[in-house]
Formats: structure tokens, sequence, C-alpha cells
């Protein structure tokens, strides 16, 4: 019985533990809202040049209320013809990027396919 008595008071002890903390991080969350969220979306026509080239172009995002201090979260993701949407995570996991005074710079390297690729979207939240 006294086992019982000492794992129901550690029982309540980590439930109220985790509450507090709990209530700590909406907390935390509250404090950066709202966030923005932009998607571009390039067809092969917007990313491909007419001499068959990719087209650095789409590497530079303009966004003028991005700041400095607050690193956004970038994803890309890609649709081959005939196929399902993929992002580059499921391959390398890591996407490159750089920003600075409203310029959001994503590294080519990050197309590395892109004359397979029917359709590519960016969505930057931040």
């Amino acid at each position: 019985m006294r086992n019982r008595s000492l794992l129901l008071i550690w029982f309540i002890l980590f439930l109220s533990t985790n509450h507090i903390a709990g209530q700590e991080h909406e907390k935390n969350v509250q404090e950066f809202l709202p966030l923005k969220k932009k998607v571009y979306s390039f067809t092969k026509l917007d990313f491909i040049t007419s001499e068959g080239e990719f087209d650095e172009s789409i590497c530079t995002l303009l966004i003028p209320d991005l700041i400095e201090d607050s690193p956004p979260f970038v994803a890309i993701y890609y649709k081959r013809d005939n196929s399902e949407w993929f992002t580059e995570s499921l391959y390398r996991k890591r996407l490159r990027f750089n920003f600075k005074d409203g310029v959001l710079k994503l590294d080519q390297s990050n197309f590395w396919d892109w004359f397979e690729i029917a359709e590519i979207k960016i969505v930057v939240i931040y």
C-alpha cells in the first residue's frame, strides 16, 4: 500500500510539473505570433530558360519584411510529371540558404535534379 501511495504522489508531481512547463511553452509560442507564410510556385516555363538551362532567378526571393534576427523556415517541394509532391528533406535533410536585408538567397544546389522536375513550390514561414 505504501508503494502505491508513493507512486501516486510521484505521478501527481510529474503531472503538475508537465502542466506548468506546458503553460510556459504556450506563453513562449504566443510571443512569436503571428507568423507569415509566403508560397512561390514555379512551372518548367519559370525555372528553365529558353536555352534549356536552370534559371537562377528563382533562387532569389525578395521578402522586405523578413527580419534578419529571426531565421525563416524554408521548404522546397518538387513535383515530377505523373508523380506526387515530395520535399528535399527526403533526400538530403538540409536546405541551403542565406538571408539579409529582405532578400532570401537559395543555393542552386537545392535544385539538383531540376531537369526532371515539372513544378517547384518554395514555402517560407517567418
